[in-house]
């Protein structure tokens, strides 16, 4: 009999559950640590998007160079392009001198990608077909690709930007390989020897 009354008792307890006071509790307890801990994981996701475009244009930096080395040719030699960039979002140019659209880096109906064409595929001017304006296939000086398998958007949708008119021509203006930073908006000219001070402006320069 007492055995069954200590059985009976525990089930009552176990079928309380929580009180209202005890959640509430709970919850401001989530609240708290919730709004602790949300700037904290921002500024960890912020950082790692800074250092991933960082990264990417180190890498465009280096394939640019191979393939420079290899071609004899800088990247923009073979079309009429002022401008070479990836996939994406064309970011806000500012007063700054960059692409204003996609047509300033699109030379031709071919596969559409101006920094793909140079380094994934050797079709430079777009053609979709290999033409006379191709790097050279064979030789000491040859397309050696692909460089990068595939060029990404910046972390914030938009495209790499490269103003590969002043690689060509003697010019000596410097040559940036870019992206716009989490503003979307370009605040370094494409004439500036360093990044803009206190602009979220992205870059490496290559010349």
């Amino acid at each position: 009999m007492d055995s069954e009354k200590i059985t009976n008792h525990t089930s009552r307890l176990g079928s309380e559950g929580f009180t209202l006071i005890e959640i509430i509790v709970i919850l401001a307890v989530i609240s708290i640590l919730v709004a602790f801990l949300t700037p904290s994981v921002l500024k960890y996701v912020a950082d790692a998007q800074v250092a991933r475009a960082q990264a990417d244009i180190n890498t465009l930096q280096a394939v640019i160079n191979d393939l420079i080395k290899d071609t004899g040719q800088y990247p923009g030699s073979k079309t009429a392009l002022n401008f070479i960039c990836g996939p994406g979002t064309i970011a806000t140019p500012g007063a700054t001198g960059w692409a204003a659209n996609t047509a300033a880096c699109t030379a031709g109906t071919g596969l559409g990608n101006s920094l793909a064409n140079n380094l994934t595929a050797n079709d430079p001017n777009e053609s979709g077909t290999t033409t006379a304006a191709d790097y050279p296939a064979t030789g000491n000086f040859r397309w050696k690709g692909p460089y990068a398998q595939s060029i990404n958007t910046d972390p914030w949708g938009n495209a790499y930007e490269v103003n590969v008119s002043t690689l060509v021509g003697g010019s000596t203006a410097p040559t940036w390989i870019i992206s716009a930073g989490p503003d979307g908006t370009f605040q370094t000219a494409t004439t500036a020897t360093t990044l803009a001070a206190g602009s979220d402006d992205i870059g490496v320069r290559i010349k």
